[in-house]
């Protein structure tokens, strides 16, 4: 594969993920049940994965699993937050501040692998720091413009950066493929437990009109299109073009936003998400 191809489908990644923040919600805005909607996401997407890479998928070790067991977790924690974030901001907010585990990553590799960053990687973060706070604070330096689905929204980059750094970590001792399935599995049981303790069973509905084809979007084409499509084009790009072409999600989600949602940005928010976005892209030159 030529690397401009192997390049243009990991700017679909991106693109689809862009897009995924909208049907997130979008489908929340149909009353779906945010622990319901992800596990549906995560098992269905899972069990999908799994039959396309059947062939790949014998012989689970013990090593497998719990290394599918410790990114599940992460990737739960990620997931739940980002949801309950996204129905409290807006699907722009909450797409620019989960971007922001791009410069929280290298500080968790610094703890698994004693390897401590480079200087530019704590410039960015001063940088990616200022950029949430023009967003944040008003002109009386008063948190007025955060709210609380912007926190859960921050909180969930922290776990999506532990879920990046662990799933490096295990990469390297157990397959790839049976990493990205077991995550899915694992992540997807968790919601259901954790619906069935949370939320009322009667929650539990056929899925008709926005809310199937939400699911729908974010089990093939938020979650298992771009799983393939990362899986085979990063082996033939590098590592850093890869990073900055799946972080333009940020950039195409408030745009899909717009236009799907009516969603306007002031220009501070726009200011400071620029700022933001030029932090990440930085940290990865």
């Amino acid at each position: 594969m030529k690397q401009y191809v192997a390049d243009f489908g990991l700017l679909i990644v991106g693109i689809l993920w862009g897009l995924g923040f909208v049907f997130v919600k979008i489908g929340l805005n149909t009353g779906i049940n945010p622990f319901y909607l992800s596990a549906l996401r995560f098992l269905v997407g899972g069990i999908l994965f799994y039959l396309v890479f059947l062939k790949k998928m014998k012989k689970f070790r013990k090593k497998d699993i719990v290394a599918g067991l410790v990114v599940g977790i992460f990737q739960f924690f990620g997931y739940a937050f980002q949801t309950y974030g996204a129905m409290l901001t807006t699907a722009s907010k909450n797409a620019f501040f989960t971007s922001i585990n791009v410069i929280i990553v290298p500080y968790i590799f610094w703890i698994l692998h004693k390897r401590k960053p480079k200087a530019m990687t704590f410039i960015c973060s001063v940088i990616c720091v200022i950029g949430i706070g023009v967003i944040s604070f008003d002109k009386n330096l008063n948190l007025s413009d955060i709210n609380f689905g912007d926190i859960l929204t921050i909180i969930s980059a922290i776990f999506f950066a532990f879920q990046i750094a662990t799933t490096g970590f295990f990469s390297r001792k157990v397959e790839p493929l049976k990493l990205i399935f077991l995550q899915m599995i694992f992540a997807g049981i968790l919601f259901v437990i954790n619906f069935f303790i949370f939320s009322n069973p009667g929650e539990i509905s056929d899925l008709k009109g926005m809310a199937l084809i939400s699911v729908g979007y974010l089990t093939i084409f938020s979650t298992i299109v771009p799983t393939l499509l990362q899986t085979v084009c990063q082996k033939f790009t590098t590592s850093t073009r890869a990073s900055l072409l799946m972080s333009t999600e940020s950039l195409f989600a408030p745009m899909f936003a717009f236009f799907l949602l009516g969603e306007v940005l002031s220009l501070k928010v726009i200011i400071g998400a620029g700022i933001v976005l030029f932090s990440i892209v930085l940290s990865e030159i």
